[in-house]
């Protein structure tokens, strides 16, 4: 499984120590699974580094040991790193080197970094930015913020992270080239990872997504991380509410060309709401085309409970056909460095056909 590098405590600066030029860094870290239900169980180093335009400092190598819940920080640091823009790096990568998605991979310890600070008189936010490179996009890099609150639906999931990989390597198979209009939405957006891969991904003016959720912070939070990227989108994209309890409240205004959710069946008194609402919307997008065949619907999840087949019967029930099923293998150091089988995530893609 990926383990994902957490701030307990957000790193901050002291600037009132009595050595000379220097100031003290502090932070709290936790290595931890997706939902923070278990920590790392191996060895790890973690590298902290500082970040400018110009150049990548290291700071310190810290080392995360077995049975670790929380690993303390503190470094001096020269006051003339803090004198431009930069921000703090967290990473398993000795090199500092910014996760990727390079041949199709998922990184195994995804790094955990703040936002742009500007030295002394500027105070570092309690945010966690997790930053992706993109090969052969348009847009190289992918900033997404997390909510640093208790909510995890604002958070990265495992299931984000291999559905990324997989969108990466089948890119033409999503997002057809040549399409006079496309338009994709996903359900249970959160922080706007896969929504925003997704916009990235195309190369039309005519693309257009609609990235939806239950709460205004999820949308706000999907927006704001849009924000940092959106230089590079060719696509339209819009952020809209979609409670999977009263789907009839939602007006569709243009044929869909793909569903994708990520992540959104683990929780089994959900599946009904949700299956629901995927008919619905496949429904409303075949009257407004008058076509019989619906948008695809891309659905990752990783399996947590066994509760999670009622979705597959629902979806069947409601003349769902799974056209194809695929799984992306969860890169796990430790798993891998004592032979034990890595987990992975399940993508499906379903179909349904109707009379218009």
């Amino acid at each position: 499984m990926v383990h994902y590098i957490r701030f307990l405590k957000p790193p901050q600066f002291d600037y009132n120590i009595k050595i000379p030029k220097r100031a003290a860094l502090s932070a709290s870290i936790a290595i931890t699974t997706d939902l923070g239900d278990a920590f790392y169980p191996g060895n790890l180093s973690v590298s902290v580094g500082i970040v400018t335009q110009i150049k990548t400092i290291k700071l310190r190598v810290a080392s995360w040991t077995p049975g670790m819940r929380c690993l303390k920080i503190e470094i001096k640091i020269p006051l003339e790193y803090l004198t431009s823009r930069a921000r703090l790096l967290f990473t398993s990568s000795d090199s500092l080197e910014m996760d990727s998605f390079q041949h199709g991979q998922v990184p195994y310890v995804v790094s955990a970094w703040t936002e742009d600070f500007a030295g002394p008189k500027e105070p570092l936010s309690d945010a966690v930015v997790r930053c992706f490179r993109l090969p052969s996009q348009k847009v190289k890099l992918l900033e997404i913020r997390e909510d640093n609150g208790e909510s995890m639906a604002r958070h990265i999931w495992d299931a984000a992270i291999a559905l990324t990989a997989w969108l990466l390597d089948h890119k033409e198979q999503v997002l057809p080239p040549g399409k006079k209009q496309y338009s994709v939405l996903e359900l249970g957006t959160g922080c706007g990872m896969v929504g925003l891969v997704l916009a990235s991904m195309s190369q039309s003016q005519n693309c257009r997504l609609i990235l939806t959720d239950v709460d205004d912070d999820s949308l706000r939070l999907a927006k704001y991380n849009a924000s940092k990227s959106r230089e590079g989108f060719n696509s339209v994209w819009e952020t809209r509410i979609l409670d999977w309890k009263e789907p009839q409240n939602f007006t569709l205004n243009q044929k869909l060309g793909l569903i994708v959710a990520s992540d959104c069946i683990y929780n089994a008194d959900h599946i009904p709401d949700l299956v629901r609402t995927m008919s619905d919307l496949v429904k409303h997008s075949q009257e407004l085309c008058k076509e019989s065949a619906g948008p695809k619907i891309l659905i990752s999840t990783k399996t947590r409970h066994s509760s999670e087949k009622v979705f597959f019967k629902l979806m069947n029930k409601a003349g769902f056909k799974q056209m194809a099923h695929e799984t992306v293998p969860m890169r796990d150091g430790f798993r891998e460095l004592i032979g034990q089988e890595v987990e992975v995530v399940h993508i499906h893609v379903f179909e349904r056909h109707d009379q218009a």
